[in-house]
């Protein structure tokens, strides 16, 4: 990393942080899940973590290494790794919500959440209190994940497939105005355009308007704003 760049020359710092959430941190946590469960040891693997995240921030940052590692964490724009693990851990389980019924680790869950699928002779719902209770499997969290789903979303239905959304059934009902270009003349008749459009929109308290703005920070945040409008008034 450091033919890269330094604290004097080479690549600026968000470019240096870009680098290592999309390139090294990706490589350093695959298959984190096969030792982040609960009941393992994960102090030793964590602590690696940290040393990699740790040189990585000093890269960014350029600071001296008796640097406080939060403290430099924290300006380099990096969240602790321990959070970011339980980030990625409550996201995959819940992924375990929407796989489809014909996949193999189905047969490993508990039946309610098996879908269907023929269950293996070693799936949980088929240990005894007492080999459920001893054992520390990845598994045994997903089946205590689902438990506090509700909603699952089947990622293939037909409604979410291009030509079937509701956009697509009652297209004359969705009208979308966007402006030409970013010049100050485009813009000003544009405000004017949507000024139009939104008085007579709200003639009717059955039309619903919805009116979005992003912005990129110089810090490359992205953000996003939304307003639903009807019948005058802001939902």
């Amino acid at each position: 990393m450091k033919m890269l760049g330094n604290s004097s020359q080479g690549l600026l710092p968000i470019q240096k942080q870009l680098l290592y959430r999309t390139c090294i941190l990706p490589i350093a946590m695959y298959e984190f899940n096969l030792w982040f469960f609960k009941g393992a040891s994960i102090i030793k693997n964590v602590n690696e973590l940290k040393k990699i995240q740790y040189k990585v921030a000093l890269w960014i940052t350029g600071t001296f290494q008796i640097s406080p590692s939060d403290g430099i964490e924290a300006i380099a724009g990096l969240i602790p790794i321990t959070l970011y693990i339980r980030k990625l851990n409550g996201r995959h389980y819940l992924r375990y919500g929407s796989i489809l019924s014909s996949h193999a680790i189905n047969s490993l869950l508990d039946l309610q959440h098996a879908k269907n699928h023929p269950l293996y002779k070693t799936a949980t719902s088929k240990l005894t209190n007492n080999q459920r209770s001893n054992l520390k499997s990845p598994i045994k969290d997903v089946n205590e994940r689902l438990n506090d789903v509700r909603d699952c979303y089947n990622l293939l239905f037909s409604l979410f497939s291009p030509g079937s959304r509701v956009v697509d059934y009652f297209s004359s009902r969705f009208s979308f105005y966007s402006p030409l270009s970013s010049s100050n003349k485009d813009l000003f008749y544009h405000l004017q355009n949507l000024d139009q459009v939104f008085r007579s929109s709200q003639i009717s308290p059955h039309n619903i308007v919805i009116i979005a703005n992003r912005g990129i920070k110089k810090s490359q945040v992205a953000t996003t704003v939304v307003h639903i409008w009807t019948n005058n008034s802001i939902v």
